[in-house]
């Protein structure tokens, strides 16, 4: 009997309007209960047509509305469809309230163009799948219908970035929570849970999110900026921040292990700094000090976040900088930057003494882009040549030397000549 009745509800469903070599359902009920305009959505669906209908037919009943929701998206995952729900209604006592649920295809909404005429790029093409699900009256549970089983696209060989598809499981969620902990960055965890599951269609950003949650576990009632001290603390570090005006809202954090300090104060020689950009999701810089021991291996010194990167903020970097050293006279002897005006600026007041040299790399690579600009192509090469003869000389009468190697040539470039010598 239960085959009979499938057997009839799949002849029933594939009732429709013949258009080419296939068959368009129109309703399970009869045209009288569908709106004109759906039927001529379903007449001018496109040649690319795939039929799901037989897969959601279900003869039983279900108990509750989650059980229905949770039983059409797993069928909808096997099927590679991704099922929404486009209407949820739910009894009110309210004539024409009554408990139902109408899926539909993620690609069933169409984009309405703008005022402009152009339309924003989407992967909506005005799917006409569609099953509804209501409570019965009698109380015997919740059934299924299904209107249109038809869908006027292609169906993907996988199913990626939808939300619910790669969703993580429990399993899962504790996969990323022990590799987080390790510090394995998110990109490679992704490998790890495709390498354990090939299958799986999870994407980066679903990573990130729960990367997210593990972290506002960890960090509980704290803030975040009350949890980084806690971090520091932790690590061994020391550190000093100040706050602006009277507020709670801090400006500079300056930080240094204890062993950095050590190391400091045995070859306080050569000092590097430099700024980096757009580490954190603040957008501030990140204020970088390394040493240089006598065997020309490199150690952090320090590391501060800046509000800003103005003389004022980074002479108050340098000062914490000056109270690590254990005797009051001891000062770097050379300090390498950029051409950073503000940072030089800083050197000259907290440590008059030093030497601040730049950095060659940097002026190399400027130097280079000058040279694009006002000399002609074809010589270039050989004004980059000269170039870094002189910057390789060995002593100054060589230096004087390549020098005027470099302005014979560049006689007719004075623009790019004027910045070597001025900047």
């Amino acid at each position: 009997m239960e085959t009979e009745n499938k057997e009839k509800i799949k002849e029933k469903g594939k009732l429709g309007i013949e258009k080419g070599n296939r068959s368009i359902p129109i309703c399970n009920q009869g045209l009288a209960t569908e709106s004109k305009q759906e039927i001529e959505r379903m007449e001018n669906l496109p040649q690319i047509c795939v039929d799901t209908s037989d897969a959601f037919i279900m003869i039983e009943r279900f108990g509750t509305r989650e059980e229905v929701i949770r039983w059409i998206k797993e069928v909808g995952i096997d099927n590679k469809v991704n099922v929404i729900i486009s209407r949820s209604d739910t009894e009110t006592g309210k004539r024409g309230r009554s408990n139902k649920l109408i899926f539909g295809c993620d690609k069933g909404v169409k984009h309405k163009s703008t005022d402009s005429g152009t339309q924003s790029a989407s992967k909506k093409c005005g799917c006409p799948f569609k099953i509804r699900s209501t409570s019965a009256k009698d109380g015997s549970g919740w059934k299924i219908d299904v209107k249109y089983g038809l869908h006027n696209h292609g169906l993907p060989d996988r199913l990626e970035g939808h939300s619910f598809i790669g969703k993580l499981t429990t399993n899962e969620k504790q996969h990323v929570a022990d590799l987080t902990k390790r510090r394995v960055p998110p990109r490679h965890v992704l490998l790890s849970l495709q390498d354990r599951d090939p299958e799986n269609v999870t994407r980066i950003t679903q990573v990130y999110k729960h990367k997210s949650v593990i972290q506002k576990e960890i960090r509980g009632p704290r803030s975040e900026i009350q949890h980084l001290f806690k971090l520091i603390e932790d690590a061994d570090y020391v550190y000093w921040s100040r706050k602006k005006d009277d507020s709670e809202v801090v400006r500079d954090i300056f930080s240094t292990h204890l062993d950095s300090i050590k190391l400091l104060n045995i070859f306080p020689i050569v000092l590097v700094m430099d700024n980096t950009y757009k580490t954190n999701k603040y957008r501030q810089p990140l204020f970088e000090i390394v040493g240089m021991t006598s065997t020309e291996l490199t150690f952090a010194v320090a590391f501060a976040y800046m509000e800003s990167e103005q003389t004022e903020n980074f002479c108050w970097v340098l000062e914490k900088l000056k109270e690590l050293f254990v005797k009051k006279d001891l000062c770097p002897q050379v300090i390498l930057t950029d051409r950073d005006l503000a940072l030089m600026k800083g050197i000259e007041i907290v440590f008059p003494r030093s030497i601040n040299l730049l950095c060659r790399f940097q002026i190399n690579k400027n130097v280079g882009v000058k040279c694009k600009q006002h000399v002609v192509k074809d010589l270039q090469k050989t004004i980059d040549t000269l170039w870094m003869e002189v910057v390789w000389a060995s002593d100054e009468v060589e230096y004087g030397q390549r020098l005027h190697q470099l302005e014979q040539a560049c006689v007719d470039y004075s623009g790019f000549m004027n910045y070597v010598k001025d900047t």
